[in-house]
């Protein structure tokens, strides 16, 4: 089967306007329940691995720890988390879920299940395997390829 040229160049593309929609369909959804993706990010990294310091939350949701302080601060004002200075290190702030914060996971990952029931809506199951099986192959195939752009990226979410 040959791949016409305009479908060759074309998956970039693609992948970045199924992920822009995705996106805005997830940002709706979430602002129905007054919350940013920017916070749901930094909620759902907590509802894993509550304490986090900042520093390490900002890299394992992958923002600069500037924007993760503002939504931290938000997430404060809103009673959803509470900071605290670390005892071993001073320097460094704990970030702690408020039960407020803890029992907005239901409500928030069911807007990410419709976001994602949405986009499955028109597809088999087997096309979703295979979108699936796709996009991880696409994954290794450019970290195999590109090993020092996946590098870099994972060497800024870590520092």
């Amino acid at each position: 089967m040959t791949v016409s040229k305009k479908v060759q160049i074309g998956l970039g593309k693609r992948l970045r306007l199924a992920h822009m929609a995705f996106s805005r369909g997830l940002r709706l959804e979430l602002a129905k329940e007054n919350v940013s993706f920017g916070q749901f990010v930094h909620l759902e990294r907590l509802w894993e691995e509550d304490g986090l310091t900042q520093k390490e939350l900002s890299k394992r949701v992958g923002v600069e720890t500037a924007s993760s302080t503002t939504i931290l601060l938000e997430l404060e004002a809103n009673g959803y988390v509470r900071r605290e200075r670390n005892a071993q290190d001073g320097r460094a702030i704990n970030v702690f879920l408020t039960p407020a914060g803890r029992s907005l996971r239901t409500a928030l990952l069911a807007c990410a299940g419709r976001v994602n029931a949405r986009a499955r809506e028109a597809l088999s199951e087997e096309a979703v395997g295979s979108l699936m099986l796709a996009l991880e192959t696409i994954a290794e195939t450019l970290n195999r390829d590109y090993p020092q752009a996946s590098t870099a990226s994972k060497q800024r979410l870590l520092s």
